[in-house]
């Protein structure tokens, strides 16, 4: 079935549109409009001319959406229509225009999906998260992949910039960080997160995010869990202010319809982790929409068990041919791993990596078989996976691809992004999943690891098989010198034929 999503908040309207089978699902589509509901506020009252924007958006979406097909809506707002006077003007044009009522949402529910979206795409059992947007500011302590506390603060990038008139007064920022100490401050809880990474969600944040991977050359990598260090806002925000002084022309991620406004979200940010000592950010891409997806699919309140399983179970779900072996792969290339890695202890920590190569070794054949080693390097790359770092997923990408598409990893290299000893592993996890392949060799759940054993001189293997393990140790043959090389070992595999 296919789902829309709006959410309708005071900088930005936002829908997407979801094809959800079970516990399953994939973006179809995604509309954005910047409509500025909560810009122009005099006395809590929407402005006329952003009220009449705000309406013929929610006709487009409902055009699009009906394009889409979709069955299902989901519609909410936020901060600026929860405080508006003229709020029920507002409603009642907008069910006429979307055929459909809007739920207002509280400060408290923003803040639980928010946590919601956070707790089932990131792998992070504590941090402070802040979403800030428009007119408000929520945020929340997670602990134990548990929301302990939260609040909403009624300023957001909008409301911060009209209120000290950064743009054109920036001597006001002394004020602004002032008051944003005072606010953070007489939250009591906070104290209680000191030193916790944040986990940012927000269009504010996801530029944050966008500008730094530019500035470090890092612009193929996807926004979502990219990290940044405190030192990197700080720079960013002199950055940003050498734009609105005049002092510097251009920088890139930056767009223009959130440029007048960004720097009150980034004091927010740069402040709260003053406040909180903390020394990490990482960008989320998922907010109150994913939020309301877990929701319908879950159920409320209900936690995936494994936020790394349920994303490469998603990927494969939505993109592989039924019988894809990426998971039974996994069983032989573990207890291989899990041996290794007591004679190669550098080797501990890549289980994750190991894991999504091996579920995703042969992505690239839904985009074009004869070419799957490329397009899988790229499709894992670009994967919408959840709870690995960036670096982790380049690495994955890798393994999965390194040994027809080595030529691949130099532009990484020589970028810095990989070291000596990240190539060596690549290539040491890599020929781990092409000694499974020929394992198991287009059939799978027939062989079985029974024992595996790493001698001074060899890895050895038992495998039982209900196939001719001639074939397979034909396919293995290859890889014997590679093996070799990589692991100063011999590699013996011992076929037990159970035919």
């Amino acid at each position: 079935m296919r789902i829309g999503i709006i959410d309708i908040g005071s900088n930005s309207m936002r829908l997407v549109v979801y094809d959800v089978q079970k516990t399953s699902y994939t973006v179809v589509g995604q509309v954005r409009h910047s409509a500025r509901l909560g810009q122009n506020m005099v006395e809590n009252h929407l402005h006329p001319h952003r009220i009449d924007y705000g309406i013929r958006v929610l006709k487009h979406f409902k055009s699009y959406m009906d394009s889409k097909n979709v069955t299902e809506v989901i519609a909410v707002a936020t901060e600026a229509i929860r405080k508006a006077s003229n709020k029920e003007e507002f409603l009642g044009k907008a069910k006429i225009a979307l055929g459909k009522d809007i739920r207002i949402l509280s400060g408290e529910e923003e803040a639980f999906y928010d946590y919601y979206a956070t707790v089932n795409t990131l792998d992070l059992d504590r941090c402070l998260m802040v979403d800030i947007g428009g007119s408000s500011t929520e945020i929340a302590l997670i602990h134990d992949n548990r929301l302990q506390e939260s609040i909403s603060i009624p300023f957001g990038s909008i409301v911060l910039t009209e209120l000290f008139d950064l743009k054109r007064n920036p001597k006001a920022e002394n004020q602004l960080h002032q008051y944003l100490k005072n606010t953070f401050h007489d939250v009591p809880w906070l104290k209680n997160a000191k030193g916790y990474p944040i986990v940012g969600i927000g269009g504010s944040i996801r530029t944050l995010g966008k500008i730094d991977r530019f500035r470090k050359d890092n612009a193929m990598f996807i926004s979502h869990n990219y990290s940044m260090e405190q030192k990197d806002v700080e720079e960013i925000y002199e950055l940003i202010r050498g734009y609105l002084s005049g002092k510097v022309k251009r920088v890139y991620g930056l767009s223009k319809d959130r440029e007048d406004i960004f720097i009150g979200s980034l004091a927010t940010l740069n402040v709260l982790m003053q406040v909180q000592n903390a020394k990490k950010i990482f960008v989320s891409n998922a907010g109150i929409r994913d939020g309301l997806l877990f929701e319908h699919i879950l159920g409320r309140n209900k936690r995936v068990r494994d936020v790394l399983e349920f994303s490469l179970d998603n990927i494969i779900e939505n993109h592989m041919y039924p019988g894809y072996e990426g998971k039974d792969l996994f069983k032989i290339v573990s207890p291989l791993y899990g041996a290794l890695t007591k004679k190669y202890p550098y080797l501990l920590g890549n289980g994750k990596v190991l894991k999504t190569a091996t579920y995703l070794y042969d992505l690239g054949t839904s985009i074009n078989y004869f070419q799957r080693d490329r397009n899988t390097f790229y499709s894992i790359l670009n994967a919408p996976i959840n709870g690995l770092s960036q670096k982790q997923i380049l690495m994955a990408a890798s393994c999965a691809s390194v040994f027809s598409a080595n030529d691949l990893l130099k532009e990484f290299f020589n970028k810095k992004i990989l070291s000596q000893r990240d190539m060596r592993t690549i290539e040491m996890l890599g020929i781990l999943i092409k000694i499974a392949e020929a394992i198991n060799f287009g059939i799978s759940k027939e062989a079985q690891v029974k024992k595996v054993e790493v001698t001074e001189d060899a890895l050895v293997i038992e495998v039982h098989t209900k196939e001719d393990p001639i074939f397979k140790e034909e396919e293995l043959k290859p890889y014997l010198t590679k093996f070799r090389y990589l692991y100063k070992r011999h590699l013996k595999v011992q076929f037990q034929h159970r035919g």
